[in-house]
């Protein structure tokens, strides 16, 4: 193995156990591995804004993760990086078009792992809302009078309406197979002759229309950046509730904060937010009918496991110029061969 293969591993607070393990496994494996700066959230608090061009000009694979932004100026200016590896499954972070155009293979980490962790734990969201779990725990807390009239309601027969439709919104739809409910998804690239039996394809407007929970699974886009606006958002039955495992930038924050002000849906379940982390004076850590966590929901102790395994032999097949095992841009496969073998 040449000596003169370099991995970047940047770093994140919320992996950086995780990062410090494969750092350490590729320098058993004889790379050379340098560790990116420290993150400074932009105004935004989304992205880290520190200049990474300087780190870059030497390097053949950097590991990043969606709190570093990669632009098109940074790749193009990385003349010899072959490619990125993300260790969870979103990739927001690249510009994927532009490392389409610079030759460079993306990488990611949509582990069996993950992404039925996140199914999992979607539908147990799904329930906790059905089930009223926040206020049932508020009346034994508070010593609250029981109520009167129970605001639990049972997920069989209803209808669950899933938006985006990759590998955790299926997983979704099949731990809901045997509920006996029905489920209705969108996806803007849906092949309704490749939906399960019990699945329907639906328009986005009549699918939160209809639906008595209405769960995201989509990747974020320019296109469907705030994709369940206000005028969708009030679409929603009254008795409706939200579940966002997703991007919180799929929905219009202030007007779901209206919405759920104004109880025009009954309620949301959130685990992911416009910007990270929630600030402490958001609206929306003071509405009773919202369940917030802080974009750790779907992390077990198994996802973690995967983690490194699957980033290290990413990034080993990448210098070697063989596909990764999870590639997020495989068309360009032939090309990046191509320009790796060369």
């Amino acid at each position: 193995m040449p000596l003169q293969d370099r991995v970047l591993v940047l770093r994140d607070f919320m992996l950086e156990t995780s990062l410090d393990d494969i750092s350490d496994e590729l320098r058993s494996r004889g790379y050379h591995v340098e560790r990116g700066p420290q993150i400074f959230p932009s105004a935004e608090g989304e992205r880290n804004v520190t200049d990474l061009s300087p780190y870059l000009h030497d390097i053949d694979v950097v590991l990043s993760t969606n709190r570093t932004k990669l632009s098109k100026e940074l790749l193009a200016s990385a003349k010899r990086l072959k490619g990125i590896v993300y260790p969870a499954i979103g990739t927001e972070s690249v510009d994927l078009e532009a490392a389409n155009d610079c030759t460079i293979i993306v990488a990611h980490g949509p582990t069996p792992e993950n992404f039925n962790a996140l199914a999992e734990a979607s539908v147990m969201l799904i329930l906790s809302l059905m089930y009223d779990l926040n206020g049932t725990q508020r009346i034994l807390r508070e010593n609250l009078a029981r109520p009167t009239e129970m605001r639990a309601r049972m997920l069989k027969g209803k209808m669950v309406g899933i938006v985006g439709f990759g590998r955790i919104g299926r997983g979704v739809a099949e731990r809901l197979q045997n509920w006996d409910v029905d489920v209705v998804v969108y996806s803007r690239h849906l092949d309704s002759n490749k939906l399960p039996a019990h699945v329907r394809g639906v328009p986005l407007d009549e699918l939160l229309s209809v639906s008595d929970v209405v769960s995201l699974h989509a990747t974020l886009t320019n296109e469907n950046r705030h994709l369940l606006n206000e005028r969708r958002l009030r679409l929603m039955k009254r008795t409706a509730y939200l579940v966002n495992t997703a991007r919180g930038g799929l929905i219009d924050e202030a007007a779901l904060v209206r919405v759920l002000r104004n109880e025009e849906i009954a309620g949301a379940a959130l685990d992911t937010f416009e910007h990270e982390p929630l600030d402490k004076e958001h609206p929306l850590r003071t509405l009773p009918n919202v369940m917030l966590t802080p974009h750790m929901v779907g992390l077990t102790r198994e996802i973690f496991d995967a983690i490194p395994v699957a980033a290290i032999e990413n990034v080993t097949r990448i210098l070697r110029g063989v596909a990764p095992l999870y590639c997020k841009n495989p068309e360009l496969l032939p090309l990046w061969q191509q320009r790796v073998g060369a």
